[in-house]
């Protein structure tokens, strides 16, 4: 119900509510009121006239409120976020996790005649092929493309070692997480280290050639015997799979499966069923960080039902 400063007419009388217009003439002493678009009378019985008595107006007894649209039902594979359900209030379309809306997002709002618009549609998210890593493959033969959540899993060559996440899934983006992994080979050389010199294990990055011309035999051979390579520094360090229970959160479908993370992983969670975010613009994701986990931003409450 809204109420706005006096509107004055010279010869009509001072209306204060913003949600009424004048229907008649001021010519007659009496004048009829009726509540704008978009709004309807509180009470149907009230009066809706007033009548000018010497100077002044009589009472008007018609207070008007925005109408209601009524509550929008969930479409399929989606819902609605609404800011509520009286004139002038909108609705935006949400699709289910694993769903995307088909064409671009419109939000609907509650007009006169009822919410203007339709449902959209929500259709499956879909992955193209995985990315493709060096000296190394798919452990099955790549489709065409992938329904969300689908995994898929690599394997690197004979006689190297794979760094990494060896699965990947596809997420509701419509893109492989997390990062492919890396194949590396090892090779044992001299260098000096704090002017002494060591015998230390490097991880090598090889190319095709490198991976066919390495002898591993040859153990004092250096980098540049066999073919340019990049020296590669492996953190031993990593994190178990991260929980936070007390903020009502879970892990992602793609992380819930490993038990433990290399230093530089970042994992995302999201609410448990029943809960919402506290705050929208929290992050929800979480980076391993020598050991530990950095801070999760992301709490969650209970929905209610109205």
């Amino acid at each position: 119900m809204y109420r706005t400063p006096f509107l004055y007419f010279a010869w009509g009388p001072q209306i204060t509510k913003s949600t009424l217009v004048i229907q008649t003439s001021f010519a007659s002493r009496n004048v009829i009121l009726t509540c704008v678009i978009g709004h309807k009378p509180v009470d149907l019985k009230a009066f809706k006239s007033v009548t000018c008595q010497g100077n002044q107006w009589t009472n008007l007894e018609l207070n008007c409120a925005r109408q209601s649209c009524g509550s929008l039902a969930d479409f399929l594979y989606g819902r609605y976020e609404m800011t509520g359900n009286l004139f002038g209030d909108t609705a935006k379309p949400v699709c289910d996790k694993g769903y995307m809306l088909a064409e671009q997002e419109t939000t609907r709002t509650c007009q006169d005649l009822g919410w203007d618009g339709k449902d959209p549609v929500c259709e499956p998210v879909k992955c193209s092929s995985p990315p493709v890593i060096e000296n190394g493959q798919l452990e099955d033969e790549p489709l065409e493309s992938y329904d969300y959540s689908q995994a898929v899993s690599y394997r690197c060559n004979k006689g190297l070692n794979l760094i990494g996440q060896s699965t990947l899934h596809c997420s509701e983006d419509g893109t492989f997480k997390p990062d492919p992994p890396k194949c590396f080979g090892k090779l044992w050389f001299k260098c000096q280290s704090r002017d002494e010199r060591k015998k230390i294990t490097w991880e090598i990055e090889w190319s095709r050639s490198c991976t066919n011309n390495k002898n591993d035999d040859d153990q004092n051979s250096t980098a540049s015997d066999y073919c340019k390579a990049y020296v590669l520094f492996i953190s031993t360090a990593q994190c178990t799979q991260p929980s936070f229970t007390s903020r009502n959160v879970i892990l992602t479908a793609e992380h819930l499966s490993t038990p433990s993370f290399p230093d530089g992983s970042t994992v995302t969670f999201e609410c448990v069923i029943g809960h919402k975010p506290v705050d929208l613009k929290a992050s929800k994701s979480v980076t391993c960080q020598g050991n530990q986990w950095t801070n999760l931003e992301l709490s969650c409450t209970s929905m209610y039902c109205r």
